[in-house]
């Protein structure tokens, strides 16, 4: 939906009076001159979809606000795009990317990740927005052997099975790949309840939960988390951090190119550094593996 915004400027360029008395020769008559010049800027309204539970990426607050690292950056891309209006609408996963694909909404934002699938759907800026740290998920009585991936598969340690759909089965897949010797046992997942690998993880029968950092946060470390009672029975190391990337419609390359534009400007002055300390705690982007 387009609107167009009439910004109207007048300026008086000036009046002079020039006058003589007695002698009609040199009469002279006064004259103003004004003149007004009128600019019209388009403004397209863009309707960006985000999640609305995805906190710190993506969340309504507790006043109704869209929030959230990446709805922030969002923001403030809008504040450098005079010819775009951003509006916010909350909403599921799913009417996301069915609406987004579909042109209901222009771009949406998710912590998504690349996908060959995805690709096929949406456009994928030059830029990503943000990066989500991934790691495992173990005992604590494990911690001190276990410090990173490594030691994780020199081990013959066990993952909860991961859905082939999902990133992060891909991510296992190429650590196998680099590592013939000691690769980690990588069993696709069937519909399973979130819930079920903390209680896996605790009953001993998988020795590693591969997960999203801020998954690990809100259901463990969190003050009245679901599994804030286990804290000290779990522990967690970062492996790598995935990008995550706005969506755009297929047919919105003209936005997608000024998101970039204005993304690389955001990174220059330090907004995205600032923004993900103020959300995340920390730059992700030091843990993608490029």
């Amino acid at each position: 939906m387009k609107r167009r915004r009439l910004l109207t400027t007048v300026s008086l360029l000036g009046a002079a009076f020039l006058a003589g008395c007695g002698q009609t020769d040199a009469e002279t008559t006064s004259e103003a001159t004004s003149s007004s010049a009128a600019e019209t800027v388009e403004v397209t309204t863009v309707t960006v979809a985000h999640t609305q539970s995805s906190a710190p990426m993506n969340y309504v607050d507790e006043n109704g606000e869209s929030t959230g690292y990446e709805v922030s950056v969002l923001k403030a891309i809008d504040e450098l795009l005079p010819q775009y209006e951003f509006e916010y609408v909350p909403t599921s996963d799913e009417d996301l990317l069915i609406g987004i694909e579909s042109g209901k909404y222009d771009v949406g934002t998710k912590g998504a990740w690349y996908t060959e699938e995805r690709a096929q759907k949406f456009i994928f800026p030059e830029n990503y927005i943000g990066a989500s740290s991934i790691g495992v998920l173990i005992r604590s009585e494990d911690a001190a052997e276990i410090t990173d991936l490594e030691s994780f598969a020199a081990a013959g340690k066990s993952l909860v099975p991961i859905s082939p759909n999902n990133a992060q089965y891909n991510v296992i897949q190429a650590f196998n790949d680099e590592h013939p010797d000691t690769p980690i046992e990588l069993t696709a997942a069937d519909v399973f309840e979130i819930a079920d690998a903390y209680t896996w993880l605790l009953e001993g029968r998988y020795d590693g939960y591969f997960a999203v950092k801020t998954a690990y946060e809100v259901n463990v470390l969190a003050e009245g988390a679901p599994y804030s009672q286990y804290k000290d029975d779990f522990s967690y190391f970062v492996y790598e951090a995935l990008p995550t990337w706005p969506l755009f419609n297929k047919e919105q390359q003209e936005l997608a190119d000024a998101y970039d534009e204005a993304f690389l400007q955001l990174e220059e002055d330090g907004t995205i550094d600032d923004l993900m300390i103020e959300f995340l705690g920390e730059n992700t982007f030091q843990y993608v593996k490029e």
